[in-house]
């Protein structure tokens, strides 16, 4: 706080918007201030600054009201939407993981959608239950996978799974994708594709990445509706290594992939 001491008819002057203080006179324990200020500038004494807000408030335009209160209106129900999305997306990783015999996994997964309620409450009512746990950290580097998939649901299901699976886990959503994705990003332990594709098939992305020799060793599991028939390609490194059939296995899935993962691959 700056402190000034002024007589009478001086002034404190604010260059910045324009404004002055002056002492107009002093009796006894009080002073009494002219103070002049463009009139945007509001100057009120403290103790009717709740008063002139809440003043404020009741003559506001009835349209700019409404205006505030759409717009309030609107950024909840998007909260609502996404909470919703993240919700459906969690149950059916709680199904996939039951499905696993992963029953603490599934359980930690409940745990979140919780606290994912909890937080829209919050939002909504500006309370919370219970603090929600701070997530342990998983210690060391972690297998990563590059899951390419176009089923947005499917992507995001299996996605969650692994990554509770202990997993991390990148996306994308065409073979083209995945292809940008090897060339600009570090390799991953293994490539979890789809084989009915848009843009850049399945049986193209695998030969593109067997031509590579920068990804020689990278491990490729196809998780497609299609038989290994329907295409020409190899088995083992040279082009398949697992084959799975949907609707995957997802104990037999993750079952493979602890085997493979337990050997890096490429750097």
């Amino acid at each position: 706080m700056l402190v000034l001491s002024r007589r009478v008819h001086e002034k404190v002057l604010f260059p910045g918007i324009n404004a002055a203080v002056e002492v107009v006179s002093v009796k006894g324990n009080v002073v009494r201030l002219g103070i002049q200020a463009p009139p945007e500038v509001t100057v009120l004494r403290e103790e009717l600054q709740g008063a002139a807000l809440a003043g404020k408030a009741q003559f506001m335009p009835p349209s700019q009201r409404l205006a505030e209160e759409s717009a309030k209106l609107a950024t909840l129900l998007r909260q609502v939407r996404d909470r919703m999305k993240v919700t459906a997306t969690g149950l059916g990783t709680v199904q996939l993981l039951l499905d696993a015999g992963l029953t603490g996994d599934a359980g930690e997964t409940l745990a979140r959608l919780r606290e994912d309620f909890q937080l829209l409450r919050y939002g909504m009512e500006g309370e919370l239950e219970e603090a929600p746990p701070e997530r342990p950290s998983a210690p060391g580097k972690l297998p990563r996978a590059l899951l390419v998939e176009d089923d947005r649901n499917q992507r995001e299901l299996l996605a969650g799974f692994l990554r509770m699976a202990g997993l991390e886990v990148d996306t994308a959503g065409d073979g083209s994708d995945a292809l940008d994705y090897l060339r600009s990003r570090p390799c991953p332990d293994v490539v979890l594709l789809d084989m009915g594709l848009p843009r850049c098939d399945g049986a193209t992305t695998v030969r593109t990445i067997r031509r590579d020799p920068s990804y020689a060793g990278l491990r490729i599991f196809a998780v497609t509706g299609s038989a290994p028939g329907d295409f020409d390609l190899a088995g083992g490194p040279g082009g398949i290594d697992r084959w799975f059939q949907k609707p995957v296995d997802p104990a037999l899935l993750l079952q493979d992939l602890k085997q493979e993962l337990s050997v890096a691959c490429c750097v």
